[in-house]
């Protein structure tokens, strides 16, 4: 990964902390090739009904995508890989809507006389 952070919130709790350093060892598995361009940000929060969550924010030069997960979803790990499955399919999403518009952008701006790009 460029970077893996820890925040405070998942740091003072030492058991989700392991799950979340756990989780992140199949990510980049997961992520393969595309892993140095991607950072990884995980911390605690609570669901609406007062309970923990582990947050993961995934980012690249074109945006992010977060997701919370239970504390089961991290130690199942069927349903873990599903889960981050999911979220790096949304960054892939935003970095092909910024691509796309980036092409059809400069596309636009040589055909028009525009600005050199």
């Amino acid at each position: 990964m460029k970077e893996v952070a820890y925040r405070s919130g998942i740091r003072e709790a030492a058991g989700l902390r392991t799950l979340a350093e756990q989780a992140t060892k199949s990510l980049e598995e997961m992520l393969g090739r595309e892993s140095p361009t991607v950072s990884a940000e995980w911390d605690r929060a609570e669901d609406a009904r007062g309970q923990d969550v582990v947050t993961l924010r995934l980012s690249d030069w074109t945006g992010s995508a977060t997701a919370a997960f239970e504390p089961k979803e991290l130690e199942s790990p069927t349903r873990l890989e599903r889960r981050l499955r999911r979220v790096w399919g949304e960054l892939l999403r935003i970095r092909s809507h910024k691509l796309l518009d980036d092409l059809l952008s400069s596309g636009n701006g040589e055909e028009g006389g525009g600005d050199g790009r």
